[in-house]
């Protein structure tokens, strides 16, 4: 019809539903994930709302689906939207999938968002000793590592934004 839009979403052709039986909630139930998997469901891509399947479970998900689909993938350091898995978890402050994915051969030190890598973010945030920084990197600034110091100091002191008061 003239004026209609009609959104054409593809499906694997071994399982018609795909990922789109996974909730949001879902993504730490391993069991789920293998009978995906196990049913055909493509580990690369195929997440409502397009998003890569690993990304989502670095996320939302347990170190398990991660580890799970780390090793299922054809690059565990692929990027979506620029980020790895990797970049995902240490920026939604998830150290058990981080290493998960470190474990699984995913690179800290990849450089991504504006030469910054997964492992410089980890410096910067609330679990800095998650990944050991090797020589061959610089680590944060002076200044760097002062914002993350008074970042650290802030947080507690101004308490969680998300909770009412």
């Amino acid at each position: 019809m003239k004026g209609q839009i009609i959104w054409r979403i593809p499906m694997t052709t071994t399982d018609d539903v795909g990922w789109w039986i996974v909730g949001w909630d879902e993504w730490t139930d391993l069991d789920l994930i293998r009978a995906r998997l196990a049913a055909g469901t493509d580990p690369n891509s195929g997440v409502p709302l397009f998003d890569k399947p690993l990304h989502v479970a670095a996320e939302r998900g347990s170190p398990e689906v991660v580890a799970e689909l780390a090793a299922r993938v054809d690059d565990v350091d692929a990027e979506h939207r620029g980020r790895t898995a990797l970049w995902t978890a240490v920026f939604e402050g998830r150290t058990d999938n981080a290493r998960a994915l470190v474990a699984a051969g995913a690179d800290p030190w990849r450089r991504m968002m504006n030469g910054w890598s997964p492992g410089r973010l980890n410096l910067a945030g609330p679990a800095p000793g998650l990944i050991p920084v090797p020589p061959s990197e610089m680590g944060l600034s002076k200044t760097e590592a002062a914002a993350a110091a008074e970042a650290k100091r802030l947080i507690p002191a101004l308490g969680d934004s998300t909770t009412k008061a």
